[in-house]
């Protein structure tokens, strides 16, 4: 018997207890993975901005000539500095001629 463990507490609610708080537990690290796969992009886009392709609104901004909304839009997706994402759209646009 576990120290914390009511001795008046029968073997079944104490498995339901445990099991409960087994499931809780699988609900918080699946939570967390999907928090870390979102975040793996960003990442990767902080050290290299080409393993994170050009969204599509991207694209449309750089084709209407809103390199600065396209700017905005792909910092946001990215995370990365201001620098860096003007360096990728200009290049994306370069690349679209």
């Amino acid at each position: 018997m576990t120290p914390n463990a009511d001795p008046a507490e029968s073997s079944s609610t104490r498995i339901a207890r445990l099991e409960g708080a087994v499931a809780d537990l699988q609900r918080r690290v699946a939570t967390l993975e999907r928090e870390r796969q979102q975040a793996v992009p960003i990442a990767n886009a902080a050290q290299d901005p080409w393993s994170v392709p050009p969204w599509p609104d991207v694209v449309r901004l750089i084709n209407a000539g809103k390199k600065i909304e396209a700017i905005k839009v792909y910092r946001e997706h990215t995370g990365v500095g201001l620098k860096e994402a003007k360096d990728v759209v200009d290049e994306v646009a370069s690349r679209m001629l």
